[in-house]
């Protein structure tokens, strides 16, 4: 029951186009639009509730995670990066 699937948006997207990366960039927004009507987007907030062995411990990794996100995004848009998405964000194992 614990077992969580990750990447489950990526791997609905290469099931519904296969060839994402050779699509222009409007049928990208449509394959996107299409996976994230199909799924329920709770992946982030079931995986930090499963994992956590009791219900303090979870508020604690949700707060890190809500703060840390916060601090990376102004941080991102002060200094102009990009290229974020689930894919590349690092997300601490007990501490979220």
């Amino acid at each position: 029951a614990r077992n969580v699937l990750l990447n489950v948006e990526h791997r609905l997207m290469l099931h519904f186009a296969p060839d994402l990366e050779s699509l222009s960039l409007m049928q990208r927004v449509e394959a996107f639009k299409h996976v994230l009507a199909t799924t329920e987007g709770m992946d982030l907030y079931r995986l930090l509730w499963m994992k956590a062995p009791s219900s303090e411990a979870w508020l604690e990794r949700r707060s890190n995670f809500s703060r840390s996100l916060a601090v990376m995004s102004m941080v991102g848009h002060i200094l102009g990066l990009g290229d974020r998405h689930p894919s590349n964000l690092m997300l601490h194992r007990f501490s979220g």
